[in-house]
Parts: C-alpha cells; sequence; structure tokens
C-alpha cells in the first residue's frame, strides 16, 4: 500500500476488503513514520482521495454522517429555515462557517468564502464539495497518525525490519534527493510542473482543483504581466486550453478563470502557487530542481536567457 501511494500516487483498490486490508492501511502509516517528512503528505494525500473517491459513491446520508463524524457540523438543505426551491437547485447541503473555514482547501478562490453563498451562518454547497471538504479532514487525520507513530518510531523499528526494511521506498528517495541536487536546465519557457498540466488538460485529462488552479493563474500572470496582453484576451486564452478537459464547461471555467484574474469576487488577482506548495501538492515533476522559488521565476530567467543569446548571435552577425 504505502509503496503503490508513495511511487504510483494511487492505491490499487481490493475487490474484496476485509479486516486485513486494515490492519495493512494501519500498518502503512507505521511505515510512513519511518520516512522522510516530505513523503508523509504525498502518502496523506493518496489515502485521503482515495477515501474522497469511495465516499462520492455513497449515498447523502452517508456522506452527511461522515461529515459529521469528522466533526463537520453539515445539514441537508431542506432541514435549514433557509430551504427555498431555487436554492434547492443549485446546493445540497449547509455547512457551518467556521467548519467551512476550518477545513476548506486553500490556494483556490473556489473555496473562498467571498464567492460562496453564506445565509445565516450556512455555506451552501454541493455533496461533491463536503466530500472535498471531508478529504482535507481524512489528510490532516492521516498526517496526524503518522507523526504520533513518528514519536514513537524506536518501538517499530523491527517492524521495519521484519517487511525487509522498505529498501525500496529509501531507493526512490534517494533518487528524489539526487534529482533535486541536480538542477534542471533551463531550456524552454514554460516550467516543468505547469508542462506537465497543460498536456494533462490537453490529452483530455482531469487535473486537480489545485493543478487547475496552477495553470490558470500562471498563465494569465504570463500572458497579462510578462507579454503584456489584455487580462480579457488573456481569460480567452485560458478558457481554450482547458476546453479540451475531460469535464469542461464553459460557462463554470470563464467564472473561476475570471476569479482568478480578479475580476470577480474579491478582485484579487492570484499569483501562482509557489515551487514549494507545488511539490507539496505533488505538482514538481523535478522535486524543486529548477533552482527557482515560483514558475513564473522560471519564465522570466527563461526569457533573459534567450534575450543574451539573441544579442551574442545578432553580435556576432555584425
Amino acid at each position: 500500500i504505502l509503496n503503490e501511494a508513495i511511487t504510483k500516487g494511487s492505491i490499487t483498490d481490493n475487490p474484496n476488503p476485509d479486516e486485513d486490508e486494515l490492519l495493512a492501511h494501519y500498518i502503512a502509516i507505521i511505515l510512513a513514520s519511518h520516512l522522510d517528512k516530505n513523503l508523509w503528505r504525498r502518502f496523506a494525500d493518496v489515502e485521503s482521495k482515495r477515501f474522497s473517491s469511495k465516499l462520492l459513491l455513497e449515498d447523502p446520508e452517508c456522506i452527511i454522517y461522515m461529515a459529521r463524524e469528522f466533526e463537520i457540523n453539515a445539514v441537508r438543505l431542506r432541514e435549514l429555515d433557509i430551504y427555498n426551491e431555487k436554492l434547492a437547485l443549485a446546493f445540497d447541503v449547509g455547512v457551518k462557517v467556521w467548519d467551512y473555514l476550518k477545513y476548506m482547501p486553500r490556494n483556490d478562490p473556489y473555496w473562498k468564502l467571498t464567492n460562496r453563498y453564506l445565509l445565516k451562518g450556512w455555506v451552501l454547497i454541493t455533496y461533491k464539495d463536503l466530500t472535498r471538504l471531508i478529504e482535507e479532514v481524512v489528510e490532516a487525520k492521516v498526517l496526524e497518525l503518522i507523526s504520533k507513530a513518528h514519536e514513537n518510531a524506536d518501538e517499530t523499528e523491527q517492524l521495519v525490519d521484519a517487511l525487509g526494511g522498505m529498501a525500496e521506498l529509501k531507493e526512490y528517495r534517494s533518487k528524489m534527493i539526487s534529482r533535486a541536487e541536480l538542477k534542471v536546465q533551463i531550456t524552454g519557457l514554460t516550467p516543468p510542473c505547469i508542462e506537465a498540466i497543460m498536456n494533462e488538460t490537453k490529452t483530455g485529462g482531469n487535473p486537480s482543483h489545485q493543478a487547475r488552479f496552477a495553470l490558470a493563474a500562471y498563465m494569465l500572470r504570463r500572458c497579462h504581466d510578462i507579454e503584456g496582453k489584455p487580462i480579457e484576451d488573456c481569460i480567452e486564452e485560458v478558457v481554450n486550453t482547458f476546453s479540451t478537459a475531460a469535464d469542461f464547461n464553459e460557462k463554470i471555467t470563464r467564472y473561476q478563470v475570471e476569479h482568478i484574474a480578479g475580476l470577480r469576487g474579491g478582485r484579487k488577482f492570484y499569483m501562482p502557487p509557489s515551487c514549494q506548495e507545488m511539490n507539496s501538492l505533488g505538482l514538481c515533476p523535478t522535486n524543486l530542481g529548477c533552482g527557482v522559488k515560483n514558475p513564473l521565476q522560471y519564465t522570466i530567467k527563461a526569457l533573459r536567457k534567450y534575450e543574451a543569446t539573441q544579442r551574442i548571435e545578432s553580435n556576432k552577425a555584425s
């Protein structure tokens, strides 16, 4: 389980889960506590996404129940005194505002409170969004369990040795460190992280919310701040880029891109996440190997390098 989660970013489902599988996940948590802390979040992220994908297949009663089990105060819209038919067309549940603020995903304007429907202390959302909030809680819980296991790592050392010492995972981590020490040579204008998200989008993939935000924020900033184009033209470029995504909806995409561009909501023009954030989200294919702090900085350095090369070539020609 741990090996799959760390190296492949997913866990193969067992069609006939039993008590042994539950035990295996607890053992995976103990084993993870013996790895570098940079890998803890990767494992927790995979576990939480696996949990939420399964929860989405359950009926609404189960989703509400799990939210309450994780101390998210969620109530069906029809049970609130603010219920009306128009709201029911767009939302399923209400979540108490403080719980929403506590668990909402960061660095994504989609989740900002200013972009939400708030009535009498309730943030109105869909079952899908409620599942996403639960995913955040599960990730935090897994990280907490790993951290507690790490405090008693000496007591579980024998278990690690008995299971082969995780040689493959330690080798994987060693390769990641080696890759980070060897800085990526800047050859194109687009950083590897953005290139990867763009390729996934263009081939009909379904990038995560964080990946979409990073791509949109990067493209908007590059188009407007670096290339000097009008923001309206930049928005069109971004919307067109997302048009090949598996779940593309032009109206929703345009609305969200305009939020990121600062034309809606809080009127804040967002920057793409830092390289550190991209790496923690599992979106940095080089493991911080580009030698920059932000994807935009990569492009600026690449442009300077290109311009310097052009000047040298021009001087040679003259």
